[in-house]
């Protein structure tokens, strides 16, 4: 009962963010491992990521190629001894939705340079039942249609009012996409590393 009624303050506190601009820390490492206990000691590890891409060498560049497809988005990762409500109930979200099958965030980049990305964030409701929390797929998404390019680790997006954005982008393999959360969703996601997962097509 006392995890419902936390779980019930947390939606509010979640939902009442998805309007009210949060103000932007400092980008975290894509490869924060979560539950990390050894940050101090690696501080002068990440300090030499930042000059090399967050720490991510050549192989772990993203290509053209390797880019296009459709990407959804499975797991927020982010450093859990911070005790974040905000991020651990939105990676609980998420994690809901997930196992109703339902896609929260997706991202489609064309091979001729357009991309376009849709995003049920802003859409979702979050009900008390006689179970706990229910969280129903919505129904309503917000699309957004770009141009991309690629340079190195440089993903450049322009949208339709030609307004330009630059986010960095790391291939943690094939087919596993990492991009800071504030760059996907900078009112829930902030703080957190977005881990977007390629859809293949099976043959």
């Amino acid at each position: 009962m006392k995890r419902t009624y936390l779980l019930l303050f947390l939606a509010s506190v979640f939902l009442f963010s998805c309007e009210v601009e949060s103000v932007n820390g400092p980008d975290p490492d894509p490869n924060m491992e979560q539950g990390s206990e050894d940050e101090a000691d690696n501080d002068n590890d990440d300090a030499d990521a930042d000059d090399d891409t967050n720490g991510e060498d050549v192989e772990n560049m993203v290509s053209n190629d390797g880019l296009v497809g459709t990407w959804i988005l499975s797991d927020l990762r982010f450093d859990e001894t911070l005790n974040n409500d905000q991020l651990d109930f939105a990676k609980e979200i998420l994690e809901y939705l997930i196992e109703n099958e339902c896609d929260l965030i997706t991202m489609t980049f064309n091979d001729d340079g357009s991309t376009v990305s849709q995003s049920k964030v802003d859409h979702l409701s979050i009900n008390a039942g006689a179970t706990g929390l229910e969280i129903p797929c919505p129904s309503e998404v917000d699309e957004e249609a770009a141009t991309w390019s690629l340079e190195d680790d440089q993903l450049t997006l322009v949208d339709e009012a030609m307004e330009e954005a630059t986010i960095t982008v790391v291939m943690e393999d094939e087919n596993t996409l990492l991009i800071n959360g504030s760059d996907v969703d900078e009112n829930n996601y902030d703080g957190a590393v977005a881990v977007f997962v390629k859809q293949v097509e099976e043959e």
